[in-house]
């Protein structure tokens, strides 16, 4: 049998041998001496390589490239995305290299000596012809399919006018490439890179040079899932003086009424600046950016307050003034330091001051209601971010480039608090009394980070191997002063009380279910009536569920670091099939996992490449890579901050000190004695580790026609080490009774449950004890199609469709299980489980020199809870996650059954079996916004540059404005001077797109939607449905 299996081997490595001895070399028209495919090529050939440019130094991405002798054609490449080509395998000899690509001229000859062994350069220089002709330029590379490992047909990548599809706002823009990444970058989330840069902001629009999402998702140079990373690069300098201005403005009167509301609120959003980029000295360029964006916005308030009288609530719908001031100025500089050395300097300054915020949804605007008056819970916050990136390139030899980036991000926040009442919590109905950044002793909060990134990149180019390995280290040092909660919070969660005559005198044996705000206004009647405090908590077992309050010291400051190491190497195996290998590691402070191993493994093959002299129409990718989240700062400082050390959280259940008013503070001192508060601290379990995702992806990118591709793709991802948090010393149910929190007297009150229902705390009675763990688990399919097309010079499309499905048993480190010692209980569907996914965005040039630009994002409801809204298992968390049961299953909700169908209190059920309705039961009502623009472009002056009209360039390079695209996107002509009106319509449909429903049983919005999604505004509540902006743009 060991004879036949060696006979079977040898046989088989035999028949690999000759497979690869028969694979076909790239042939050599002008030589019928072509060399054999052995050792002695390498010593007996040269290498051509160098950069398309246009005359403003933007590369240009697709451009023709031949190599030729005096016999005529040797080779033909196209440039890639960063303009560069390379040719190899050329034998000795002196040869000619020439570009061609549409609207451009090539500035002279450019002749090249070939040496075996050696790289010979050939940068080339192309300008606009100048013919008068109208022409579309295309990024080839973007629009056909290849092998190379960056050119994946996923990926989309947005120049020029495929920008202007995008919204000006940066709230909004952030939003829709968050739409646009899509739900497959798993639990972590997308990532937004600037230039390269994790750290910092979005930048404005108009100084973005091109997007690309999705790009290469495998590369080992990366610390996160690539289907989900957005690339952002910015503008550089030019050798020539160009410029504009622009005015963006949004007026209420042209928006559509927010159907919650029975006016529309006063609106208005200003946008203005401008950039100039042009020449420092014979070898530098600058590009300086400005932008002052003024916004007078609204937070909508959908609450139930009391009436007057507080013997019933009421409805209260109206929008209270948050206006927002946000000031950016980015110069940036590039530099030739010599002929191998470049340097590029950038500098970003923001400026946002929020003058009141946090008001919306449930928070509610300084209020009288009868005699009670309630405090505003809106706060104003300023924030000064300032960042210095720098980044210098050395070509150390014709294969071997070397960059080094540096990142110092400053970033100061202050928070003050409108009022330093406490807060008074009627879960989901209203929230009153200060917000809590404020205190006495203690005028506001600040937070101050001070980011440090530094990477180092050396790419290398040998045989038919492109390598690239490197470093990224980042340092984070955060001083925080947050006297969050010193004034305390007083709580409303509603539950089972005693039921109350008309004299309000309970009725022995008879109890009654109660919304938190029924619960509140019962109290408030109780203390009308003269009633103690002392009786209604103690006796009635009224009052607040619970006060809550931070007290020690308020100020925290610490640092830090994460290391990131690689090595990629992608392999062209053969002229039609490549193979990528990579390996990363990573490791951070804070944390106890120091070793984590990222191997990352892909392969493009395409089948009709025939032996790589055709262009390839069919790609199969495949993939699999292990990816990191990095546990977060806020995280480690919630961590250190409550660790019974820097800061106490004192939680009094039934407190029984506090007048109609709650605007008065519990004294320290009652609490310190009480015997039933309990001091909550937080952790870092000894055994965390970082979250770690595998992902596997095979697709197929196929060239339908000329400059459409079309891109298939199934990804399988499994995420362990999933984080949440759990209270580690909450009682232990006993199985087969009421879960500890619940009472035949009390419902959703800590301390008041029978003693039969509550075995013991672990750690004794010493309060609650957050442990911050890894023990989660994540699974996700989903299947994905794109098609991305420019057809002729009319039109640019781009869109894709995905469908998924999502489970785990935790959605993130802010997720509570809904029993402590079940975990099991909570597997069910992921908040990412959005079913279906579509986007569609392009750009049409019209008749009268008219550019329409749609952008459709549609997709299914998004996952939520259903919840009892009471605190059954004694965690003390704000928002209880303990799940009823169901009764009645008969007619469904949003996926759900009705209100009513539930058992609000379940039996604590035997160990492995659960009751409870699945988590993440619900599904929201979905989502359809399609934006449109319109815009129109005269142009006037002396003929100075060369484009298409109604938008394909300004100042030189491609249709897409991207690595050649010069200084600036959008509608231009061939005119010096040009001038651009445009319309943009956001939800031009007036869609109503709800918001997640409210899951909780016990608040009066159960399974209703408290407000629109899609906000376009500084807050959290979108203010418009439809909204119209006007822009009058000026470039020259």
């Amino acid at each position: 049998m060991n004879s036949q299996r060696v006979r079977v081997f040898l046989l088989g490595l035999g028949l690999a041998a000759w497979m690869c001895a028969q694979t076909p070399v790239q042939p050599n028209p002008s030589s019928s001496q072509a060399p054999a495919r052995n050792t002695a090529r390498v010593s007996s050939s040269g290498t051509v390589r160098g950069t398309v440019k246009d005359d403003t130094g933007g590369v240009i991405p697709g451009a023709v490239v031949t190599l030729a002798n005096q016999t005529g054609t040797i080779q033909t490449v196209n440039s890639g995305a960063d303009g560069a080509y390379v040719f190899r395998g050329v034998p000795p000899g002196n040869y000619t290299v020439s570009a061609t690509y549409a609207g451009l001229q090539q500035e002279g000859t450019i002749a090249v000596n070939v040496v075996a062994g050696q790289s010979a350069p050939g940068n080339i220089v192309m300008t606009v012809q100048a013919q008068r002709q109208e022409v579309t330029v295309t990024d080839t590379a973007t629009n056909t399919v290849s092998t190379e490992p960056s050119n994946n047909a996923t990926a989309l990548v947005l120049k020029q006018e495929d920008l202007e599809a995008l919204p000006d706002d940066p709230d909004d823009l952030e939003a829709d490439l968050q739409a646009l990444a899509g739900p497959a970058a798993g639990p972590g989330g997308n990532q937004i890179f600037v230039d390269g840069f994790t750290g910092g902001r979005l930048p404005p629009k108009e100084s973005i040079r091109e997007i690309r999402i999705n790009s290469n998702p495998f590369s080992a140079e990366f610390d996160k899932l690539g289907f989900g990373r957005i690339q952002i690069f910015t503008k550089p300098g030019s050798d020539k003086f160009h410029g504009q201005g622009y005015y963006n403005i949004s007026d209420g009167i042209w928006n559509s009424r927010n159907p919650f509301l029975s006016v529309n609120p006063p609106f208005r959003t200003q946008l203005f600046g401008g950039n100039v980029s042009g020449p420092l000295g014979k070898h530098g360029s600058f590009f300086i950016d400005t932008e002052r964006r003024q916004i007078d916005d609204n937070g909508i308030i959908t609450a139930s307050i009391p009436t007057t009288d507080f013997l019933s609530s009421q409805s209260y719908q109206s929008y209270y003034s948050t206006p927002q001031r946000r000031t950016t100025v980015s110069p940036r500089v590039d530099y030739q330091l010599g002929s191998n050395n470049t340097l590029s300097l950038r500098y970003v300054y923001l400026d946002n001051d929020r003058v009141i915020t946090g008001i919306g949804s449930f928070d509610l605007p300084q209020l009288t209601i009868g005699a009670i008056p309630f405090p505003n819970n809106g706060y104003s916050q300023d924030t000064t971010e300032q960042s210095a990136q720098i980044v210098e390139t050395a070509v150390l030899s014709a294969k071997a480039v070397n960059e080094t980036h540096f990142e110092f991000d400053r970033t100061y926040q202050t928070t003050k608090s409108l009022s330093s009442a406490p807060e008074l919590d009627v879960s989901q109905s209203f929230v009153s009394g200060g917000s809590g950044y404020s205190a006495p002793g203690f005028s506001h909060s600040y937070d101050l980070q001070n980011y440090f990134e530094i990477q180092n990149y050396t790419s290398l180019t040998w045989g038919a191997h492109t390598t690239k390995f490197g470093v990224r280290v980042r340092t984070t040092v955060l001083d925080d002063s947050s006297p969050k909660n010193f004034n305390g919070v007083y709580e409303f969660l509603g539950g089972t009380f005693p039921l109350l005559d008309t004299n309000l005198q309970p009725i022995a044996g008879q109890t009654t279910k109660l919304t938190s705000i029924q619960q509140y206004l019962t109290t408030i009647q109780l203390l009308n009536a003269g009633y103690t405090s002392a009786y209604i908590s103690g006796t009635l077992g009224y009052g607040p569920s619970k006060y809550t309050v931070n007290t020690g010291n308020p100020y925290i400051g610490f640092n830090q670091v994460d290391f990131g190491p690689f090595v990629q190497d992608d392999w062209r195996v053969r002229p039609n099939f490549t193979l990528s290998l990579g390996v990363r590691w990573e490791s951070q402070t804070n944390i106890p996992d120091h070793n984590d191993w990222a191997p990352r493994v892909g392969f493009a093959w395409s089948p009709d490449a025939k032996g790589g002299t055709g262009r390839a129409k069919t790609v199969i990718r495949g993939g699999w890579g292990m990816f990191y989240d990095r546990f977060a700062i806020a995280a480690v400082e919630t961590a250190y901050r409550y660790n019974l050390s820097n800061q106490f959280t004192y939680t009094l259940d039934n407190p029984i000190y506090y007048d109609a008013a709650f605007d008065t503070p519990i004294p320290l001192s009652n609490l310190t004695n009480a015997t039933s508060n309990a001091a909550q601290r937080y952790e870092i379990d000894q055994h965390l580790q970082a979250p770690r995702l595998m992902q596997t992806a095979i697709g197929l990118d196929r060239q339908l026609f000329s400059h459409t591709t079309l891109s298939l793709n199934f990804m399988n991802s499994r995420g362990v080490h999933e984080l949440r948090t759990v209270d580690i010393n909450a009682p232990y149910p006993i199985p087969g009774t009421l879960p500890p929190g619940a009472s035949e007297l009390v419902g959703g009150s800590r301390g008041t449950a029978n003693s039969n229902n509550v075995c013991c705390r672990p750690f004794g009675d010493i309060g609650d004890i957050y442990d911050y763990q890894s023990d989660g688990i994540f699974k996700q399919t989903m299947f994905m199609v794109g098609v991305n097309s420019s057809v002729g010079k009319w039109l640019t499309l781009f869109s894709r469709y995905s469908h998924g499905n999502a489970h785990s048993d935790t959605d993130g480190l802010g997720t509570t299980p809904a029993d402590p010692y079940d975990f099991a209980a909570d597997w069910g569907r992921s908040s990412l489980d959005i079913s279906n996914n579509l986007f569609l965005g392009g750009s049409i040039a019209a008749r009268w020199g008219l550019r329409i630009s749609p952008f459709l994002v549609a997709h299914s409801g998004t996952p939520f809870n259903i919840t009892t809204g009471t605190d059954l298992y004694l965690q003390g968390t704000g928002q209880p996650t303990a799940r009823p049961s169901v009764i009645n299953a008969s007619q469904l909700y949003y996926g759900v059954p009705l209100p009513g169908d539930y058992n609000p209190d379940p039996l604590v059920p035997q160990p492995g079996t659960s009751d409870m309705i699945a988590r993440n039961a619900g599904t929201g009502p979905g989502y359809i916004g399609l934006n449109l623009r319109l815009s129109k472009t005269w142009g006037f002056g002396t003929t100075k540059f060369k484009g298409q009209v109604g938008g394909a360039r300004s100042g030189g390079g491609g249709r897409f404005g991207g690595p050649g695209g010069g200084p600036f996107g959008g509608e231009s002509t061939e005119h010096r001077y040009n001038l651009t009106v445009s319309v943009n319509a956001r939800n031009i449909l007036n869609h109503e797109n709800l918001n997640t429903p409210n899951g909780a049983l016990t608040p009066p919005y159960f399974l209703e939607s408290t407000g629109i999604t899609g906000g376009f505004g500084a807050e959290a509540t979108a203010s418009n449905q439809r909204r119209i902006d006007l822009q009058l743009r000026f470039a020259f």
